[in-house]
């Protein structure tokens, strides 16, 4: 992708069916028009004025803008310098598979929510990386979705049974990639119960609990004498910069270092 073109499209193979756009608007502006898709946009630079259902309104850094299908509304500047935005385009029959139940409806164009804003941001530029994961867009964005439409956390969680079992699932295969979808299979629930499941048994998502099993098994690689090499590529980390900064962010010390105490200096 070319970091300097003013405006990008794109679709994500973590995320098949959902456009994302970035673009630098300068003196482009956006006359009326709907869209067949619900709309998430935010603005990292600058500001956007757009009219919506007869009313006015300001999307800058920090807020919002969801649209739903069908909605009639424009966009312009705010500035003469344009604005900076980042959209998320997703089908409604996405997000009827997604989140079983009624339909989904926002209530109103704009959001302010900083938390969201964020969430929503550091997604959208995840996903520009070559070496994004599918389990954490897939976990990241069904969260943010949740959150956005105020979907009720699920009065249970997953048994103590089920949580070994996918434990033990995801130690004999930490060298792979996982998606959602699979690891909801595994424990015969669709991807969003899941989630919420496993984030309310946990306190953590299924992409950050499998990372720390990664870990975990790394030390234990570590310890035993395997090359700081092999061990990134055995627990699954396929760079070994993120290998090292994940493990120092968990542990304080490098893979190195870590071997060197528990071993002792290597001849």
């Amino acid at each position: 992708m070319n970091p300097h073109r003013p405006i990008h499209y794109w679709h994500s193979p973590l995320l098949p069916g959902v456009e994302l756009c970035r673009a630098h608007h300068r003196e482009f502006s956006y006359g009326r028009h709907v869209h067949l898709d619900y709309h998430i946009g935010l603005v990292q630079r600058g500001g956007q004025k757009f009219i919506h259902k007869g009313n006015s309104h300001e999307l800058v850094a920090g807020r919002l803008s969801i649209v739903n299908p069908d909605e009639m509304h424009d966009g312009l500047s705010l500035l003469p310098e344009g604005y900076e935005v980042r959209v998320f385009s997703i089908p409604p029959e996405l997000i009827a598979r997604w989140l079983p139940g009624p339909e989904r409806f926002f209530a109103t164009p704009l959001l302010h929510r900083p938390d969201l804003y964020h969430g929503f941001a550091r997604l959208h530029a995840y996903l520009e990386r070559p070496d994004a994961d599918p389990l954490h867009a897939e976990s990241t964005l069904l969260e943010l979705l949740g959150n956005l439409f105020a979907l009720p956390v699920p009065g249970h969680a997953l048994a103590d049974p089920q949580l070994r079992f996918l434990r033990e699932q995801l130690l004999a295969s930490l060298d792979q990639r996982h998606t959602l979808d699979a690891l909801a299979a595994k424990v015969g629930l669709e991807r969003f119960a899941f989630l919420r499941q496993f984030k309310k048994r946990t306190g953590m998502t299924p992409y950050a609990w499998l990372k720390r099993l990664r870990l975990e098994q790394a030390k234990r690689l570590l310890a035993g004498g395997m090359a700081l090499s092999e061990v990134a590529l055995t627990v699954g980390f396929f760079d070994q910069s993120h290998f090292h900064h994940g493990f120092c962010q968990a542990f304080g010390l490098t893979p190195a270092q870590f071997r060197e105490q528990v071993r002792g200096p290597r001849p």
